[in-house]
């Protein structure tokens, strides 16, 4: 009976019901029945008839098939270890040897099925493409290979399955099984030196390594200490993952460590490496510790190849009190510029205050040992034009060169010197980077990917709060007489009150060090006040944008309307006003430029919108960054910022 209905199955159901209604016809019209009986004998005599005949076609395809492939009846088809099977155009199964039967757990009565019951409709029409196609079924692996037989009236299809489920499963161990090197180290250990005892210290560092050995033994890896504060880690593939997908959670317990009741503020930083060596895996975990802490610490860095992916880094970073490696770096500095022919200054493009003070800094160090020194800047895009203006005045003509120009200064000992940026396609002119003979960068902003790489010099401080601050330290340490003029002093002090928002952000004390040592140049906090005043229209245009916020789980999101002047400044001003709303922890402004949109944010640094926008494509600092966004309307951007805050907001 089950092949029966298999044979005839919907048209039994008819047969059978057309009976019972001619047996009814019966008692009423007894010459109706009898054409009724016919017409469903008539019927079943067909349908027979059409099964028979199909049947007979099949084997005769079957014949053809095995004669094609110069089997005996098909009998050493039969027996191949290669699980094999013969379609029609639409799946319809007409032939299966016995090792597809056994692997697909089926038999004899899945002829005429159709091969759709098994792979998907998509998949079908890729196996009958030709060439290998690779497919899991169930739990097994194939890689299927198909070949076209014509026959006289229509196409049907050889199908090899070739089961592969233990080389995948032996490749798939291969590569849980790899091995990638972690490096760990606390960030702040001279910091756990100078405010507790040496007894305690030490406690301290080897409760803090049983934290992290105890959670490095249970993914099962192997973790050696190798100096105070360091850590090397071998950890599988498999195990890695999952500390990614657990999102590093030690971060979290190293940061949350108390001794005697007290918080230590432990920090960790730790760099991960994936190659296919070893040694090519220590050198990128060097290199991700590197980016880890050049990011202001307490993440973890995964490198891979050239891509980067970071974890954590929700802590403000820690500042440094000593300046002996400054006072180290100052003395480079001086023998960098003595040994060159001429310098060239840039800062990143649409520059501020910050970049344009720590250029007007390091223009006035360069002149102090005599070396003929060119700012260059697009000045009709720059946001310090009020300083610019006033440096034109006081120093003529000549020195502030555009992007275009200084292509004919570079020489061949041409010192080119990058601030407040340290990538490359951020600066006034990406082309001059490739060209210097020797490239400098002096930044603040958190390392990010694709920094500049080939460099004499790469002076970078995360944790201090802008360029300005940087460049006057090294001011005070590259010769024993002064270098900075009054006005160098008054640009300098307006980018460290730029940045800082007017000593409210990320001021350390080695930031009121540098803005007493200005003022002791003849930094004029009044003069640089003025500097930020702002006319009528651009007054209203930020407080329209203000007006127009919305709140979105702690954050102010404000789009700025079209056709602005000024657009940039009045954007960053505005975003910063909007963390003045009670309870707004970040905010963000959109504002469309061209055909894609930028978007500023900023924090007071409870939340990060370094990693919000990063997650963008943008980046900058946890407390200020931005992000283009190209090819972009405003509702687009707007979604996908909202997207990144909550992804933001699920990783903390």
């Amino acid at each position: 009976m089950k092949k029966l209905w298999k044979i005839y199955d919907l048209s039994l159901v008819f047969i059978v019901v057309a009976v019972c209604f001619c047996a009814v016809t019966l008692i009423f019209d007894r010459n109706l029945a009898i054409i009724e009986f016919v017409s469903v004998f008539l019927f079943a005599i067909g349908k027979f008839w059409y099964h028979k005949t199909k049947k007979e076609k099949l084997l005769h395809k079957i014949k053809t098939v095995s004669s094609e492939l110069d089997f005996s009846e098909g009998k050493a088809f039969e027996r191949l270890s290669v699980a094999c099977t013969v379609i029609e155009e639409d799946g319809t199964i007409i032939w299966l040897n016995d090792s597809f039967k056994t692997d697909f757990r089926i038999d004899d009565s899945f002829k005429g099925s159709n091969l759709k019951d098994i792979v998907r409709r998509d998949n079908l029409e890729k196996l009958l493409l030709g060439g290998g196609f690779k497919i899991k079924i169930d739990a097994l692996y194939f890689s299927v290979y198909s070949s076209e037989i014509d026959l006289t009236d229509e196409k049907i299809y050889l199908l090899y399955f070739f089961d592969e489920t233990k080389l995948r499963l032996t490749e798939k161990e291969y590569y849980d099984s790899r091995p990638s090197i972690m490096l760990s180290v606390i960030d702040n250990a001279d910091e756990i030196y100078q405010n507790f005892k040496e007894s305690d210290c030490a406690a301290i560092f080897s409760r803090v390594e049983q934290i992290i050995d105890d959670w490095a033994t249970s993914y099962g890896a192997l973790c050696r200490k190798f100096s105070n504060a360091r850590m090397l880690i071998f950890v599988e593939e498999r195990s890695l993952q999952r500390m990614i997908n657990d999102k590093f959670s030690i971060l979290d317990k190293v940061r949350d460590f108390t001794y005697e009741g007290k918080n230590t503020d432990i920090t960790l930083s730790i760099g991960v490496g994936k190659e296919d060596k070893l040694i090519e895996a220590n050198n990128s975990a060097r290199q991700a510790l590197d980016m880890a802490q050049s990011r202001g610490g307490d993440q973890v860095a995964v490198k891979h190849e050239a891509q980067y992916k970071f974890f954590g880094g929700v802590s403000a970073g820690h500042e440094k009190k000593n300046k002996v490696r400054t006072r180290l770096i100052a003395k480079t500095i001086a023998e960098i510029i003595n040994d060159s022919e001429n310098v060239l200054i840039m800062g990143h493009r649409f520059s501020d205050f910050d970049a344009f003070g720590s250029a007007v800094g390091m223009y006035c160090i360069a002149n102090h040992f005599g070396k003929k020194a060119n700012i260059v800047l697009n000045q009709d895009n720059t946001l310090a034009l009020p300083l610019v203006k006033k440096f034109t005045e006081l120093k003529g003509d000549g020195i502030i060169i555009s992007p275009s120009e200084s292509k004919q200064y570079a020489g061949t000992n041409t010192l080119l010197i990058v601030v407040d940026t340290h990538k490359k396609d951020f600066t006034e002119n990406p082309e001059l980077v490739d060209m210097a003979t020797k490239v400098m960068v002096i930044d603040h902003h958190r390392k990010s990917v694709g920094y500049i790489e080939e460099t004499v010099m790469f002076y970078h401080m995360p944790n201090s709060s802008s360029a300005s601050e940087m460049v006057t330290e090294i001011a005070q340490y590259v010769d024993s007489k002064p270098v900075i003029d009054p006005f160098a002093a008054l640009a300098l002090f307006s980018g460290i009150m730029l940045d800082t928002r007017n000593f409210i952000l990320r001021a350390g004390v080695r930031t009121f060090e540098a803005a007493a040592y200005l003022r002791s140049r003849g930094a004029n906090t009044v003069d640089s006040k003025k500097l930020f005043s702002n006319d009528m229209e651009i007054f209203r245009h930020r407080n329209a944008i203000i007006d127009a916020a919305y709140t979105y789980k702690e954050c102010a999101i404000s789009l700025s309307p079209d056709g602005l002047q000024n657009v940039r400044l009045i954007t960053s001003q505005a975003c910063d006003e909007m963390l003045n709303i009670e309870g707004v922890k970040a905010s963000f402004v959109l504002y469309q430029n061209g055909k894609g949109v930028n978007i500023s944010a900023r924090s007071y640094g409870e939340i990060n919108v370094q990693l919000i926008m990063e997650d963008m494509g943008g980046g900058g600092h946890q407390t200020m960054s931005a992000c283009q966004l190209a090819d972009t309307d405003m509702i687009e951007a707007e979604i996908k910022l909202q997207n990144a805050i909550d992804n933001y907001l699920s990783n903390i």
